[in-house]
């Protein structure tokens, strides 16, 4: 096997494990609107509106509450970008900042917000 072959391999296989690692996240606070009002909190609180803009639709930072991400969308995707932020972006890690059961909350805020844009039909 050439070296460029194992360091392909390598980069496959370093990808699949956080991948699936990614896919054994589950938010605990999926459409429980308690956990949507306190991740509010936490979404002022923490500073992400000076980025996200009021009720998280954007403003530096982008819209979250809509379809258009530059990633592939899941909740562990979002739960791990609030976590270890964006390099080479303005995102910041709140790793050791936020508990992950408050960056779960957070989270769940974003879904709700994104479910009450859908149904208003914006």
């Amino acid at each position: 096997m050439s070296k460029h072959t194992r360091v392909l391999l390598v980069t496959l296989l370093g990808l699949a494990s956080f991948a699936m690692a990614e896919d054994d996240l589950v938010n605990p606070f999926d459409h429980d609107a308690a956990a949507a009002a306190v991740g509010k909190k936490l979404f002022i609180s923490a500073g992400c509106m000076a980025c996200h803009g009021g009720n998280a639709r954007g403003a530096v930072g982008p819209d979250l509450t809509d379809d258009e991400w530059l990633r592939p969308f899941s909740q562990p995707m979002v739960f791990r970008t609030i976590q270890n932020g964006r390099p080479g972006t303005l995102m910041s890690p709140f790793k050791g900042v936020l508990s992950d059961e408050q960056i779960w909350r957070l989270v769940e805020y974003l879904m709700d917000e994104g479910r009450k844009r859908k149904a208003s039909g914006e």
